[in-house]
């Protein structure tokens, strides 16, 4: 700030009103970058020696704070001041602070602090209790202390605005002190009473905060806590106020240990005996543990019968938590579940087939046949909305009878015959119901191959729509099983004729071609099982349907010109016997024509043939590439289970490719990786961020979960080459989220080591991005900010707030990823000969010993360090160097014996010996630990771990 005093005439100028030609100058001055320091300082002495505040100064300020952060502290010490104004102007000023982004957390000293609470202005009060503790640095014991004593003020606001500040403070969680933690939980507890509806709203917040942070202080006591919480709550569910009841049910969500018996208490308006949780309590325990039974009796049915329908909603959506917790709760909440779906309002209506769904996908709904009728109402539903939440129960529901099957099958075509517009996802619901239900489909396809062979002959009307339908569910039965079963192998011809009207309902699991692949190799079976067909064939317009993708224009107009003048029975069993025709002709030519080809025609025909091949995968692999970044949208706005399941399928065709040419290997292994972190990252994402949603992992999981991530990407960059700087930026950024994930929970072990390591991949991209002169992402960006801002305040890892991660990783995007064919798979196979746990190899204790090592490696070039890990049950690890200079061969292929010792041979009989080829991550510049002689940087595993067994020489 420049010291240098001002002119008289300017200071006598300061002692005026600004005009507004004056304000208008001094802010084009303060928004403009290039403004001379030491005139912004004027600027703001200008301001604050101003005779009073007025709305246009609170708004130069605000304009100051936001362009020049090194005056923020200075600017917000002048605003603070505003708000102990009696004024109207106290409410202004407290609403421009409240606009502000900070560049960080400001400090306020105790003392302005507390007078800043006990102040004339109630508004000015009222502010500070509510954002203290978000915007401003105060000693925990301190905002404590102050905000449990404002719980009692006379003034309504202030009692909301202190409640509202501790459940801030709990959100922190920075007390260790139980007995502190238990005062807030039991102050919370006395205002539930409380005359005023707004107080007893934040009282419930507060309750159930402090409670949870209450039952988490001790194992010991942690069920009996948690199951008082739940009946506070529960006896907060008659209020008088609409908005505590739904706050209230909204608490019940956050439960995770509630005992069966207050569950089901719940459920019944009768006070039920609790005898199994009496066995174990003595007779104060009991009698208290009743009296809490009598407080939760009938709470949700209460709630269901509500008037507002906001509260039945609410209630519909804590009961999808709940029931996990107890399969015989969720048995007896799905009747009521079920009555919900005659509600009058349509949000209830859907969050009730939500909660299902939740159910089904936690395996607690089961359904039985006296909800039959009920639910499969919901697919007439008038609603859009709900129709479709009914689909999505329907297709990953369990049918335990051929009745319920057939129910189900009859009330989804007649959603198809009154709602048109529901085609596509109807068909999609008919393709898992047939998947699902493979057993029920073949039951019933005689009666679906009649009906449909009659449609296709003209015998009947031809309901197109429907039959489509009864195509979809007998030709998906055998879909992910290579048996077919008792499905008609006509059938699947006669759905290659509605192929462009069905292919929406596998659009999950395949595209257009391979589904035609498929519908074609199944037909390819009508001469194994002859079908006397026994009608006379009539003529019949040809079905719509788009035309299959072929190679050339011509093989298109062959295919399409010889086919329109077919009959539907003729088209199909023409259709068959040209795919015959066509196969037996590949064969011929693959196997007897090559026998007369010469030895140059050989290899050049072996040199297409690999390239189409090579093209066929580079295809596949980028089409289910391409899919990935619409998935991430999903499951952004919480759609992971359906994600997951589409991840599932992908897998499972990615695994049962099989192809001779190393480039195709390559471009596969790297997409069955790609998707691997994708599936990953989507559990870690459900459970980090939508921590209050519909899934719940306990740590362990997630701790495992996040080390898999961890080094899934590390693998991913390691054990992969030939990136593009496009491809390698977008891989970076995909590690550097999975560290901010990581950091982003404050449990998490090694956070130093991550903050680190996240730096490093951080400079990685700058690098990257300066040499090909782009913009970053809105990710990437602000998380520079972030890291920026911990070094210029030389804050270790530690500091960073989970908040502030979280709200980067909001803005992360996965980009679309394109093979170009020129990545390569490093890959190593480690074979040892002779030795098995019948044929040990021989040693005695103490003396090294030699592994004889058959190696070959993939891709493998002089830059990479490999290191040969020789690891022993008890932990002792030891590492040899494998010099790739010295080693013979060259290639891409090595082949070469390497001997390797051990020392440190155990003082047994026998043991074995865990032997794997490693490569060292070199793309960090973070080293974790230093290893005396053995490498600097983490390894990945290069092929599968290898047992060598030894025996003891007698």
């Amino acid at each position: 700030m420049d010291d240098t005093p001002e002119p008289e005439s300017q200071q006598n100028h300061t002692e005026q009103p600004l005009t507004l030609h004056t304000l208008s100058s001094i802010r084009s001055l303060l928004i403009n970058p290039s403004t001379p320091k030491r005139i912004v300082s004027s600027i703001f002495q200008t301001l604050t020696r101003s005779p009073q505040l007025t709305h246009h100064t609170l708004n130069l300020l605000s304009d100051l704070i936001t362009h020049h952060p090194s005056l923020s502290q200075l600017a917000l010490d002048s605003l603070l001041r505003a708000t102990e104004s009696p004024t109207r102007l106290a409410v202004d000023s407290l609403a421009t602070i409240s606009e502000l982004s900070f560049p960080k957390d400001l400090e306020l000293d105790d003392g302005r602090f507390v007078s800043l609470c006990f102040g004339s202005s109630v508004p000015g009060r009222v502010w500070m209790l509510k954002n203290a503790g978000y915007r401003f640095r105060i000693r925990p014991a301190l905002l404590f202390t102050v905000l449990l004593g404002f719980t009692k003020d006379p003034y309504p606001y202030v009692r909301e605005a202190s409640l509202e500040g501790l459940v801030g403070l709990s959100e922190r969680g920075e007390f260790d002190d139980v007995s502190m933690v238990k005062g807030c939980y039991e102050r919370g507890l006395q205002l539930l009473t409380d005359m005023e509806d707004c107080v007893r709203l934040s009282a419930v917040r507060v309750v159930a905060s402090w409670g949870l942070m209450l039952s988490a202080s001790s194992a010991d006591m942690k069920p009996y806590w948690y199951n008082e919480v739940f009946a506070k709550l529960c006896s907060m569910a008659r209020d008088m106020s609409m908005k505590v009841r739904v706050e209230a049910f909204n608490a019940l969500a956050k439960m995770e240990i509630v005992s069966e018996d207050f569950l089901i208490q719940s459920l019944s308006k009768r006070v039920l005996g609790v005898g199994k949780q009496r066995e174990s309590m003595d007779q104060s325990t009991s009698e208290q543990f009743a009296s809490l039974a009598a407080g939760v009796a009938g709470a949700l049915v209460h709630g269901l019968e509500d008037e507002f329908f906001e509260v039945r909603k609410s209630v519909c959506q804590s009961l999808g938590r709940l029931t996990i917790l107890s399969i015989e709760f969720a048995r007896e909440a799905l009747d009521l579940l079920m009555d919900m779906l005659n509600d009058d309002s349509v949000v209830v209506r859907l969050q009730a087939l939500e909660t299902m769904h939740h159910m089904a996908i936690n395996r607690c709904l089961k359904l039985q046949e006296k909800h039959l009728h009920m639910f499969l109402g919901a697919l007439v539903d008038n609603s859009k909305e709900v129709r479709c939440a009914g689909r999505k129960i329907l297709k990953i529901a369990k049918l335990n009878n051929l009745a319920m099957f057939k129910s189900s099958i009859n009330r989804l075509l007649e959603n198809l015959d009154s709602y048109l517009q529901d085609e596509a996802d109807v068909f999609s619901a008919f393709s898992h119901l047939g998947r699902n239900h493979k057993k029920f489909v073949g039951m019933i396809v005689r009666e679906i191959f009649e009906e449909v062979d009659a449609a296709f002959e003209g015998n009947v009307e031809f309901k197109s729509a429907r039959i489509a339908a009864l195509l979809i569910i007998s030709i998906s039965a055998p879909l992910l099983n290579e048996d077919a079963g008792s499905i008609p192998p006509v059938m699947f011809s006669y759905a290659v004729t509605l192929l462009g009207r069905i292919y929406c309902a596998f659009s999950d699991i395949m595209d257009r071609d391979t589904l035609l692949a498929y519908l074609c190799e199944k037909s390819r079976c009508t001469t194994a099982l002859n079908i006397n067909l026994g009608k006379e064939e009539q003529q019949l317009p040809f079905i719509e349907g788009d035309t299959p993708n072929f190679s050339s224009n011509e093989t298109i107009d062959s295919k399409i010109g010889s086919q329109i003048m077919k009959k539907p029975k003729e088209l199909a069993n023409y259709q068959v016997e040209q795919h015959q025709s066509e196969y037996n002709e590949v064969m011929n030519f693959k196997i007897g024509s090559q026998i007369m080809k010469e030895p140059k025609e050989l290899a050049n025909y072996q040199v297409e043939q690999h390239q189409s091949e090579y093209n066929e995968v580079m295809n596949f692999t980028n089409y289910i590439l391409a899919n990935f970044p619409d998935m991430w949208q999903m499951i952004q706005t919480g759609h992971t289970n359906d994600v997951l399941r589409s991840l599932r399928c992908l897998k499972e065709e990615l695994a049962t490719l099989k192809f001779d040419s190393l480039g195709s290997h390559d471009a596969l292994e790297f997409t069955l990786h790609y998707l691997r972190i994708i599936k990953l990252l989507a559990e870690v994402w459900e459970h980090l961020l939508h921590a209050n949603g519909s899934c719940s992992h306990g740590m362990g999981e997630l701790e495992f979960k996040l080390g898999k991530l961890d080094r899934r990407v590390k693998e991913l960059m390691s054990k992969f080459v030939g990136f593009s700087a496009e491809q390698e930026y977008n891989i970076l950024e995909l590690i550097l989220m999975t560290y901010a994930l990581r950091l982003c929970k404050v449990e998490t072990c090694f956070v130093n080591l991550t903050f680190k390591r996240l730096t490093s991949i951080y400079s990685c991209i700058e690098s990257i991005l300066k040499e090909r002169s782009v913009l970053p992402s809105n990710f990437v960006a602000e998380l520079g900010k972030l890291l920026h801002e911990c070094h210029t305040a030389s804050i270790n890892g530690s500091s960073c707030s989970p908040l502030q991660l979280n709200r980067c990783l909001k803005l992360f995007s996965l980009k679309k990823f394109v093979l170009h064919g020129t990545i390569r798979h490093l890959m190593a196979e480690l074979s040892i000969s002779n030795n098995d746990s019948l044929h040990p190899f021989p040693f005695i204790s103490g003396l090294p010993v030699s592994i004889p090592c058959e190696i070959t490696l993939h891709n493998i070039f002089r830059k990479c360090k490999l290191w040969l890990k020789m690891s022993l049950d008890d932990g002792l690890v030891q590492y040899v160097f494998l010099d790739l200079d010295i080693l013979l061969g060259s290639g891409d292929v090595r082949n070469f014996v390497f001997v390797a010792p051990f020392y440190r041979t155990p003082k047994a009989n026998s043991f074995t010996l865990k032997v794997c080829i490693s490569l060292e991550c070199l793309f960090e510049n973070v080293s974790p630990v230093q290893r005396c002689g053995g490498p600097k940087y983490e390894l990945v595993p290069l092929c599968k771990e290898k047992q060598v067994y030894f025996s003891k020489v007698n």
